[in-house]
């Protein structure tokens, strides 16, 4: 299974563009993805000038004295349809938020960098409620969670990882207040 999400740009004009991610859109993967690494305009432009991907990684460009396609991937390079698949019609494009949310998308997240250079998002089903702001949202899944956010780490956590971490915290807490 993955999770589908929107990773977009509010242009000048207040149009949006975007692009498709196939994997870990939820929010301590592409999330926190995009709010450590992806926090300008550039580097924004930059990932979205490939176009729909598969999954979201740290690096845009792989390094292009070694191979990196779909099927031999560099590590922490993110992977594209279109450049790392030879895929056609993957670009970028103008999109309405109400389309992405809609039935028929299977959309899960979408994140959209806004003209201000701050990352919002919408879980899809609440884009009523309005774009909510991604690191306040991230602060939010770690306190639900009951641990700090791990520094550098991307990903799901299970209840076991839950669990374990959250039992790790009290111990440190203890600790400290001693």
């Amino acid at each position: 299974m993955s999770t589908r999400s929107y990773i977009c740009r509010e242009n000048e004009d207040g149009t949006i563009t975007g692009s498709y991610c196939h994997c870990d859109g939820y929010l301590t993967y592409n999330g926190a993805m995009l709010l450590d690494h992806y926090s300008t305009k550039e580097r924004v432009d930059k990932l979205l000038s490939f176009g729909n991907m598969s999954c979201l990684n740290e690096i845009i460009e792989p390094d292009p004295s070694k191979p990196h396609t779909f099927d031999d991937r560099q590590p922490n390079v993110t992977v594209f349809y279109g450049r790392d698949r030879g895929e056609k019609g993957q670009e970028a494009q103008k999109v309405k938020l109400e389309d992405i949310e809609s039935d028929g998308s299977w959309i899960e997240w979408c994140y959209v960098f806004g003209k201000d250079g701050k990352w919002r998002y919408f879980e899809c089903g609440h884009l009523k409620e309005g774009l909510k702001d991604l690191k306040e949202g991230l602060d939010e899944e770690y306190k639900r969670l009951g641990f700090p956010r791990p520094e550098g780490y991307y990903g799901f956590f299970t209840q076991g990882d839950i669990a374990k971490r959250r039992a790790d915290w009290q111990k440190i807490k203890v600790v400290a207040m001693q």
